[in-house]
């Protein structure tokens, strides 16, 4: 009832949530540029606004490893990507179905370990997942309680999934840590992108090594490594990391990706908003501007003058800022 009254959603609305859980999800696939798609859970006004309060009053406050660079404030992209400045040698590791290998058992158990009663805990991650079934098993002495048929899994597109993720991943990181520490290395976690870099160039052998023991610590974990966008650099000095380029001093914007926001601003200029918008396949104008104002900001802090002039266009296109 206080998440209710905090969220201004009845609790028969909530209570909805719980048991019919796809109806409040707007599911869309967005490409990959790397083939495939994404399914991403758009949540209704009701669940967007538990999720929120949710978010603001249990999640927010809540430390996570020093090690995972998304989803918190003050760390981003950059921050992570500095991280590895100076390296010689870099694994990159990536999860395969990252939120979808993250089932609400994990969730429940992350909010039991925040001090949350079993009840609530259950209920709050039956909120923040999707794809799971429960019903009510009956009276009980304490209550009505609930018995789910099919655990969920953390979805693409909610608020709280991010900060959610971080959490569950609290002993992964760990792990991740202390591999790293014994090996004089520097190691982040983006979401799904894990990066381990050393001071010195790796021998073929050891590199080899090291990647079959993160391999096997990501599966401990129940997450399996996407072998398609693992690589292994024994020996560089400059590397790309999220669309970032690391070298020996700094860390710079890469030239594919400056090349691609060229490429909207080339569009806008030609088509304008609302077209261009649509043929690179944004659900509404709305969308769009929240990705390329988006960019603008991840650009701010690695390339200023690049951003400055990203800016300057966008506006001359007459995109409002999001």
């Amino acid at each position: 009832m206080h998440l209710c009254v905090i969220s201004r959603v009845s609790y028969n609305a909530a209570r909805d949530v719980i048991f019919d859980n796809s109806a409040h999800y707007t599911e869309r696939k967005l490409a990959k540029r790397s083939g495939g798609t994404r399914t991403i859970h758009e949540p209704s006004p009701h669940l967007k606004s538990l999720q929120a309060a949710i978010y603001r009053n249990c999640l927010s406050p809540v430390p996570v490893s020093p090690i995972a660079f998304a989803f918190e404030k003050g760390r981003n992209v950059a921050s992570a990507a500095r991280q590895h400045i100076g390296a010689r040698s870099m694994i990159q590791l990536d999860v395969s179905n990252f939120y979808g290998s993250i089932g609400s058992q994990k969730v429940y158990s992350t909010f039991v370990a925040m001090g949350y009663p079993e009840l609530l805990a259950l209920e709050t991650s039956l909120i923040c997942s999707v794809e799971h079934r429960v019903v009510l098993r009956g009276p009980a002495e304490d209550g009505y309680v609930y018995e789910p048929l099919d655990w969920g899994v953390l979805p693409q597109g909610s608020s709280t999934s991010g900060k959610l993720s971080n959490l569950v991943c609290r002993d992964l990181d760990k792990v991740l840590q202390d591999v790293a520490l014994r090996e004089g290395a520097s190691v982040t976690r983006y979401a799904d992108d894990i990066s381990f870099s050393m001071p010195r160039p790796m021998s073929r052998k050891k590199s080899e090594r090291l990647l079959l023991e993160l391999r096997q610590v990501l599966l401990s974990f129940d997450f399996a490594p996407n072998n398609k966008k693992t690589r292994v650099i024994p020996s560089a000095k400059e590397f790309k990391m999220l669309g970032l380029q690391i070298g020996q001093n700094k860390v710079w914007l890469d030239r594919r990706y400056k090349a691609r926001i060229q490429g909207h601003l080339h569009g806008l200029r030609k088509f304008g908003l609302r077209d261009h918008s649509s043929s690179r396949g944004f659900g509404s104008d709305f969308e769009f501007c929240a990705h390329i104002w988006g960019h603008y900001a991840y650009c701010f802090d690695v390339d200023p003058d690049f951003a400055a002039s990203l800016r300057v266009a966008l506006i001359d296109a007459g995109v409002p800022r999001i």
